[in-house]
């Protein structure tokens, strides 16, 4: 399965540089994956640790606070979110600004793996995970969240229906539990999660998705005036007392190599 190619690396980029000084205020649910994420790493000593997606480092201070490391390497696909990463919290830090799916990195070479909120960007996750999880030295340790198919449920049913935006296709979270018993994994564990987040408007819940980068779907990025009113007064059938949600389903995949 794989994402059309109109979903260029360029613009993931380009949508979380745009998202630099806004992503940390509005991710609140990328903020919850992550601290479950690194709820799922057994506290202890991790030499080498190696982040993908690090952009912002909502993850980075969870793991290093409870992760003893001699090195860290953070990983990110947008030079404006790297720098985020407070490096101050981290042993020897090595920023690196890459496609995770492009890695130039030595095989066996990490002790913890961890990635939380990115690999739904992946065009080939049926590869690249497996190159990424080769990075572990055997026994190396991994915690991974994914958003999955069910993501933005109430955006998708409108957009579907009003021809306004587009949405990233979500791949189901059985497609990623494969992938990882397919890469012979020891002791693989998973866990779906649903969130939901609650706007006072339309406009308010479609604010807060460009503030944390989730606007490169490789959709139609001028639409009409009339498609956009449809969409709002589309979304307003999901309102209900707390206002009007957006729903997200996380995979979380751990275990060792």
């Amino acid at each position: 399965m794989t994402l059309s190619t109109s979903l260029s690396k360029d613009s993931i980029r380009r949508a979380f540089d745009r998202a630099r000084d806004t992503y940390a205020k509005a991710a609140k649910v990328q903020a919850e994956v992550a601290l479950k994420c690194a709820g799922h790493v057994p506290e202890g000593e991790y030499p080498a640790v190696i982040e993908i997606g690090a952009g912002g480092g909502v993850l980075t201070r969870h793991i290093a606070s409870r992760c003893q490391h001699d090195r860290y390497v953070a990983v990110d696909i947008s030079p404006e979110m790297l720098s985020q990463v407070n490096l101050r919290m981290l042993s020897n830090p090595e920023l690196v600004m890459a496609d995770a799916e492009c890695l130039k990195l030595s095989q066996d070479s990490f002790d913890l793996l961890v990635s939380s909120s990115t690999m739904q960007w992946y065009h080939s996750p049926e590869v690249t995970i497996h190159d990424n999880l080769k990075l572990l030295r055997n026994g190396g340790f991994f915690s991974l969240s994914i958003f999955v198919e069910g993501t933005y449920a109430e955006f998708a049913k409108a957009s579907a229906a009003t021809g306004f935006g587009s949405m990233l296709p979500m791949r189901p979270a059985e497609f990623f539990i494969e992938i990882l018993q397919d890469a012979h994994v020891t002791d693989v564990q998973w866990e779906q999660t649903s969130y939901t987040c609650h706007y006072a408007s339309a406009s308010d819940m479609l604010r807060a998705h460009r503030s944390t980068g989730a606007t490169a779907t490789g959709g139609d990025k001028q639409p009409s005036k009339s498609a956009y009113k449809e969409f709002i007064n589309y979304l307003e059938r999901f309102r209900v007392t707390d206002g009007i949600p957006s729903t997200s389903s996380i995979l979380y995949l751990w275990g060792r190599r």
